[in-house]
């Protein structure tokens, strides 16, 4: 499948009623024209993204006479939010009052508090297309973005992204490591980094359109822009992001 057929599956996908692979299921709202603005151009699509989020992820604990190599757990959310988090409802939910008596886990899980900031996986038409892009993103600060995939039959993938997360272990469900005043901390410390993530995701918007990109108009249908009739019905829409994560 060539890069224009990729282009109109993937954005077919998102004009659809689908539900992405994202655990809201949808696109994160605050970067849908950071996201309309990437895909409008003839030269790129995004392939997953994810706002920027704060979580607490519930990880399964290894258990101790597992002598395989070390590998991905899995786990799930104990709490996420796209937004700025409310340290009333983190608290409440690691330190739940006796009288509920309600155990949110039923298996003993590891608990770690994360922030992680806008990440966009974007297909490239070519390397000269890829290398414009990853350009003006470190420029607008995301640092670490890249090319993540080039070369002979590959297809060009590239990573928008920073480095202003954090991770912080906070015990397990059986022993809390931390203090409901420590948790407030790290959830202060979380908004803040969302508030420079919002700003920085716009100063990228602004980027974009000093280097000729443009924010289509929702009302301005581009004739040859059908992407649904060019993606046809037995196309394979299903895009490999790699490692990255999804919002």
């Amino acid at each position: 499948m060539d890069f224009e057929k990729r282009k109109a599956a993937a954005l077919a996908s998102i004009r659809s009623s689908v539900t992405d692979k994202s655990p809201k299921g949808y696109l994160d709202e605050p970067i849908v024209p950071l996201l309309e603005t990437i895909n409008h151009h003839p030269s790129y699509f995004t392939t997953s993204s994810c706002s920027g989020r704060i979580s607490i992820l519930s990880q399964p604990k290894p258990k101790l006479n597992d002598s395989t190599k070390k590998k991905a757990r899995g786990g799930s959310w104990l709490y996420i939010t796209h937004d700025p988090a409310d340290s009333d409802l983190v608290i409440s939910l690691l330190f739940p009052s006796k009288s509920t008596g309600v155990d949110l886990i039923d298996q003993p899980s590891e608990l770690v508090f994360r922030f992680e900031p806008l990440i966009i996986a974007v297909e490239c038409k070519d390397l000269g297309s890829a290398q414009f892009l990853v350009a003006i993103a470190i420029s607008a600060g995301f640092r670490e973005s890249g090319i993540t995939s080039c070369g002979d039959g590959k297809r060009v993938i590239i990573a928008i992204r920073c480095s202003i997360r954090m991770e912080v272990p906070l015990g397990d469900t059986e022993k809390l490591m931390v203090s409901p005043e420590y948790v407030k901390f790290l959830v202060d410390i979380a908004n803040e980094k969302m508030d420079a993530n919002r700003k920085r995701t716009d100063g990228f918007s602004l980027a974009l359109t000093s280097n000729g990109f443009k924010n289509p108009d929702a009302n301005d249908v581009d004739e040859d822009d059908n992407y649904e009739n060019l993606a046809g019905k037995n196309l394979d829409s299903s895009i490999n992001n790699g490692d990255l994560h999804s919002g």
